[in-house]
This record gives C-alpha cells, sequence and structure tokens, in this order.
C-alpha cells in the first residue's frame, strides 16, 4: 500500500493551482480601492478548485446543521438581511465550503453556496497566487480592523485615509446587498486563528456594529484544516494536509433581539458604556461557534 506523505499532496495541490493559472484574472483588481471593493466572482477554474480540495478532504467530511442553513436561505428569500458568522481557520475555508456544499446530498446547498457574499481583507487580492482562490467567490473586500489598529503614526497617515474610505464604501455596499436574497458571510476574529497568538481566537467588536444591520444570523464553526497556519503569512509555503472537513451550522437568531437581550442583561458594564457592550456581545458570538465546534468534534471523532 502506498501512503501519500504530506508534501506528496501539497505538491499535487499545487499542480492544480497552475492548471488554474490560465483561466485565471489573478492579476487584475490586486490594489483595493473605494471603486473596486465589490467582487464578483469569477468562475472560469471552478471544476479544477472543486477537484483540488477534494483530495484532501477525508470519509467523513460533512455539513452539519444544514437545516439552520436552509432557514436562514428562506428568511433571505423573504428580503430578510441574512448573515452567517463564522470560525475561521484557513486560507481554504471557503474553497472547503464551497466542496462540501457542492458535494452535500441536498440540491439545494449548491443554490444557497451562490449566495454567499464574503466579508474579505485586503490581503487577500494582493498576494496574486492567493487572489487566484478569492476570485473564485464573490466578496465585498475591506479593511481589517486590526490592520488599522497597527497603524498610528504619521507615516501611515495615507494608508489610514484610504482604508477608512474603502471600509466606508464597503460598508454602503453590504447595505445596499443584504435585502437582495444573498446571504453575507463574515469571519467575527477578523484573521485565522493560529494557536500560537491566543488573541486570533479573539471576536473583535466591530462585528457587533455589523450584525446590528442584519435581520437575522446564525454562527458556523470549522472543524478540521487542509492548511493550517504557519508562523509566516506565505500561503505558498504552507503545506496541504488531508483531514476531515465539518462545517456546523447554529441555531437562526433575530440579530436585533440577541443584541438587545444581551445588551440589557448584562450586569459587567454601564449602559453608555457602548464600547464594551460591543465588545461582551462579540465575546458571546465566539462562546456559541467554540460550543458548535466542540459539538461538531464529537461527530467527527469516530472518522479520524
Amino acid at each position: 500500500m502506498h501512503i501519500v506523505s504530506d508534501k506528496d499532496k501539497t505538491m499535487k495541490f499545487f499542480e492544480y493551482t497552475k492548471k488554474m493559472m490560465h483561466n485565471s484574472r489573478m492579476n487584475e483588481d490586486c490594489h483595493i480601492t473605494p471603486d473596486n471593493v465589490y467582487q464578483v466572482a469569477h468562475t472560469a477554474n471552478r471544476d479544477i478548485l472543486l477537484d483540488s480540495v477534494r483530495i484532501g478532504h477525508l470519509k467523513g467530511s460533512n455539513v452539519l446543521g444544514v437545516e439552520n442553513i436552509l432557514k436562514l436561505n428562506e428568511l433571505a428569500e423573504q428580503g430578510k438581511s441574512c448573515i452567517v458568522l463564522s470560525e475561521h481557520v484557513s486560507n481554504l475555508d471557503v474553497p472547503s465550503l464551497f466542496a462540501r456544499f457542492y458535494d452535500h446530498p441536498n440540491e439545494k446547498l449548491k443554490e444557497i453556496f451562490e449566495k454567499f457574499i464574503f466579508v474579505a481583507g485586503v490581503k487577500l487580492n494582493q498576494n496574486s497566487l492567493v487572489k487566484l482562490y478569492t476570485e473564485m467567490f464573490t466578496r465585498v473586500v475591506i479593511y481589517p480592523i486590526r490592520s488599522l489598529e497597527k497603524m498610528t503614526d504619521d507615516k501611515h497617515r495615507e494608508e489610514v485615509e484610504l482604508a477608512k474610505k474603502i471600509n466606508m464604501r464597503a460598508t454602503r455596499k453590504i447595505a445596499e446587498l443584504r435585502n437582495k436574497n444573498q446571504i453575507f458571510v463574515m469571519y467575527p476574529a477578523g484573521t485565522r486563528y493560529r494557536p500560537w497568538q491566543p488573541e486570533t481566537k479573539k471576536g473583535i467588536k466591530e462585528t457587533t456594529s455589523y450584525l446590528n444591520s442584519f435581520d437575522y444570523f446564525c454562527c458556523a464553526s470549522i472543524n478540521g484544516n487542509n492548511m493550517p497556519p504557519r508562523d509566516h503569512e506565505d500561503m505558498t509555503r504552507e503545506q496541504f494536509l488531508e483531514d476531515v472537513l465539518v462545517f456546523n451550522f447554529g441555531e437562526v437568531k433575530s440579530a436585533k433581539e440577541y443584541i438587545t437581550n444581551l445588551s440589557t442583561s448584562q450586569t459587567k458594564f454601564a449602559a453608555d458604556d457602548k464600547e464594551n457592550i460591543k465588545q461582551y456581545i462579540v465575546d458571546n458570538i465566539m462562546e456559541e461557534i467554540d460550543i458548535l465546534h466542540e459539538k461538531a468534534e464529537e461527530y467527527r471523532k469516530q472518522y479520524l
């Protein structure tokens, strides 16, 4: 029996990458401005992508909580604004979600996937090889708050001003599209979780402001990882691994009721302490994602 090594899998994965380059627009719209924050999926390479992701999804890879994503879709079809707040573990989270939805026995999940609009950071456009993958999915591109918080000196003044304009235009685009039978997907942590950096698991408080502009939401966890982050940011140096990939979607909730209930029931902060209350709400969201993760891991254990 031939055992395929991680190195062999990685080489095979990047062979698929080379096949996709010819039909890609990987070198277009790499520089984000307020005029190109909305980027519609370029799907020419979708079939090759599906093949490339499948080689890493082991038996047992699945979508749990399908009834919840179906319910969220029904609400979107009624003109309600809907958003998924998801765990974020890998640069391949979206391609893996694509594969799981397209390979699911319920054909409705393919239709639902095409309604997803992902809220994505600018750096996913800046590296052409990374953009080769991100371009296949419809996105509203933002400048991550985590990055903005690091730019406090005068030398970053122009970049900060541009970032604010990008985020303002992105917010307007989300407002324009949110009631048009679309479902937004956002990552509350704003970055991939890196176990050696516990702060990367903490949700950013601005998530609460986004959530407040939607009617309904659900949380989602991701168990398994085909491309775990390394202590560098170069995707081309990350390994492609086999794993059991499980997405778990939680209960659909009214965003306004959720925010109101948490704001009024909490006793830790004064009623006018808006910023800390925002953080308190997103901390609760991250806890809900952790619970979904734990439940999905119980399911996943039978296949590991």
